[in-house]
């Protein structure tokens, strides 16, 4: 039998990682409609990711609550 040699590429191929962890988010069946029309079902998951985001630097920048939940700023 013939041998071939392992080629001598990464044992990955196509694009990098996101490093990105998977969650479940539940939509109203109109929002995920929406979405969708805005910018198409291949394009969602980068659309929630960026919203996500602002929504979240958006928050840090206001001044923290005095008695947050656990994990969240608390004032001195």
């Amino acid at each position: 039998m013939t041998h071939f040699p392992s080629p001598d590429m990464p044992p990955r191929m196509g694009r990098p990682s996101l490093n990105v962890e998977e969650t479940k988010v539940r939509l109203t069946a109109g929002v995920k409609d929406r979405i969708i029309a805005l910018v198409g079902k291949q394009r969602m998951a980068a659309f929630i990711r960026e919203a996500v985001e602002d929504a979240l630097s958006k928050a840090e920048k206001r001044k923290p609550r005095k008695g947050a939940a656990e994990g969240e700023q608390v004032e001195p």
